[in-house]
């Protein structure tokens, strides 16, 4: 069974921090959750390369620091190969998370 882990139902908002609690991927900003809930088109929970593509713009044009050098780069496959850490071919919220930390953490 696929889990579903980006439903508003698995978010717990912080509004005065202006953050979210999400299943696998700890503390995000509605930045990032916007950015996640457009790219992911058939709506899974997880995004496939040419939605992780779109992801990675919006980080990019919302100013994240690792999104700007992947899309600067077109480092796109490099970056979803990093992701993808199950090589399943869908990036989870939760790779997204570690990928990112690995990466320097912003």
């Amino acid at each position: 069974m696929r889990r579903f882990l980006i439903p508003l139902a698995m978010f717990a908002a912080d509004p005065a921090a202006g953050q979210m609690v999400v299943d696998g991927a700890g503390v995000v900003s509605p930045t990032e959750v916007d950015a996640f809930v457009l790219a992911d088109a058939n709506r899974d929970g997880q995004l496939s390369y040419p939605e992780f593509r779109i992801f990675v713009r919006r980080m990019a044009e919302a100013g994240a620091p690792n999104a700007r050098l992947v899309r600067r780069f077109g480092a796109y496959g490099l970056a979803f190969g990093q992701a993808d850490a199950d090589g399943d071919g869908q990036a989870t919220p939760r790779e997204l998370r570690r990928a990112d930390e690995g990466f320097g953490g912003g």
